[in-house]
């Protein structure tokens, strides 16, 4: 790979990642102008995603030697999407209702870590010392982000 190969990596990795966290400044303020609900917002955020998710299936599916998936893989691979899309989404929505911006990022934050407890729970996999290491890293950063918005706000939405 080339070097600027990898700084255009970082930079779309930057970008991704501001963008992704702006998301709940975006709903916050939504919710204060407007009367929207939940499933209506994410309806709409939906209708814009899709054009793109289609353009990248149509993209990847012409791909030279792309591994075809059977009716019962593509049921799998929608239901999965169903779930862990459209779900984990309306759920942070109506969530935003009711918490602060900066403690749903918090939250997001921790996906790693669940991620993680998740593998080691049902893939049996053993957590190392490392990732323990990393673990309570994060849950300490956390709590004390979390305390210190709790004494500063009361953690108010």
């Amino acid at each position: 790979m080339k070097k600027s190969d990898y700084a255009l990596g970082y930079a779309m990795a930057l970008v991704g990642a501001m963008m992704f966290s702006a998301k709940a400044i975006y709903v916050k303020l939504i919710y204060r102008t407007e009367t929207i609900d939940a499933i209506s917002m994410l309806a709409l955020r939906m209708a814009f995603a899709i054009p793109f998710y289609i353009v990248t299936a149509v993209i990847l599916f012409r791909r030279p030697g792309n591994v075809r998936l059977t009716p019962v893989q593509w049921c799998w691979i929608a239901g999965l999407g169903l779930l862990g899309y459209y779900v984990s989404s309306l759920l942070d929505f109506m969530g935003l209702a009711y918490i602060s911006a900066g403690l749903e990022r918090l939250i997001l934050f921790l996906y790693p870590t669940f991620a993680l407890i998740i593998g080691a729970v049902a893939f049996r996999r053993k957590i190392t010392r490392t990732q323990y290491i990393a673990l309570a890293v994060a849950y300490v950063g956390m709590l004390i982000v979390f305390a210190g918005m709790c004494g500063r706000s009361g953690a108010r939405a």
